[in-house]
């Protein structure tokens, strides 16, 4: 039997993650690879190579299955999968349940530490490979992705909200930054975000006190729109998040701002894949509020200046 299936259930930047392992499972075991993921997801599996998202029942018996996460939804549909070989890997002890063992097989946790998401998964994942470890990286999407009615103009990428308000910056601390490079460089932003209320009041607060220079599609675009803005920008900043991990796996430069989250984790630094973390406050903690404008105006224009020639 050739091909694999995947179980995997958790947000857009950590299925991102996964592809350097996706691959390696890929050479090994050869096509299909399906993976069983949120729906919503199925656009960002269009643009890895070999890979095929699972619609419906997953029927046709395959050698092996392999799941990446805890989740309660994982297990059931690893339990329910025909599929002769079945192996879990994951990043903490803490994650495993008493289900885990009875229904894989071979249970993989070497603890994740400080090692980069991606890297462990790649590292941890059963079967030869053809060659070391190397990034995420993702295919160009299809022009009609593009957001609609939307122009041709260049355009820096602010995503400047998460799924969690800790990791936002403050607008007037982005508007500040923003304005000084449309000062400077000429540039000219686009900003999104998710849909809650909380997300786009931030967004319309940075637009407000930057001006101009500024577009908000804030709320406004599908997965298949993001992806697009993500792999056509000029440069992409923003706070940690899948924008960050898109951004890289499309070889844009892009700045990502870190609070509380071990930066080690979830970040790969690269000459054109920068990041900063906040300075830890009293408690140890370091909180995004803490992070002043100077360093993420010398980091974003240190990213720009990479191209001499770029010009908005």
């Amino acid at each position: 039997m050739s091909g694999c299936y995947v179980v995997f259930h958790k947000q857009l930047g950590d299925l991102l993650l996964l592809e350097p392992a996706l691959s390696r499972l890929r050479a090994h075991h050869g096509l299909p690879l399906c993976v069983l993921t949120r729906n919503g997801h199925a656009p960002l599996l269009e643009l890895m190579n070999g890979t095929r998202f699972q619609h419906g029942p997953a029927l046709t018996p395959r050698s092996h299955l392999y799941c990446y996460d805890h989740q309660n939804k994982s297990a059931l549909r690893a339990l329910i999968i025909p599929a002769r070989t079945k192996r879990a890997i994951l990043p903490e002890s803490r994650e495993i349940a008493w289900f885990h063992r009875p229904l894989f097989g071979d249970l993989i946790v070497t603890e994740l530490g400080d090692r980069y998401v991606a890297e462990y998964f790649w590292d941890n994942t059963p079967v030869p490979a053809e060659g070391p470890f190397r990034p995420p990286r993702l295919k160009q999407p299809p022009d009609t992705w593009k957001p609609p009615g939307f122009d041709a103009e260049p355009y820096v990428l602010l995503n400047a909200t998460s799924g969690w308000r800790h990791k936002s910056w403050l607008p007037e601390r982005w508007a500040g930054v923003l304005r000084e490079l449309h000062a400077e460089f000429g540039m000219r932003f686009v900003l999104t975000s998710a849909s809650t209320d909380w997300q786009i009041r931030n967004c319309h607060d940075i637009q407000k006190l930057t001006g101009p220079s500024v577009r908000s599609l804030a709320s406004g675009t599908s997965l298949e729109n993001f992806l697009w803005l993500c792999a056509n920008a000029r440069m992409v900043l923003t706070v940690d998040g899948a924008a960050s991990h898109l951004s890289a796996a499309f070889g844009v430069r892009n700045l990502t701002l870190f609070g509380r989250t071990n930066i080690r984790n979830w970040h790969h630094p690269t000459a054109t894949s920068l990041a900063l973390q906040a300075p830890p406050s009293r408690d140890g903690i370091r909180r995004l509020r803490d992070l002043a404008v100077p360093g993420v105006l010398d980091a974003s224009r240190a990213l720009w200046m990479q191209d001499s020639s770029s010009k908005l």
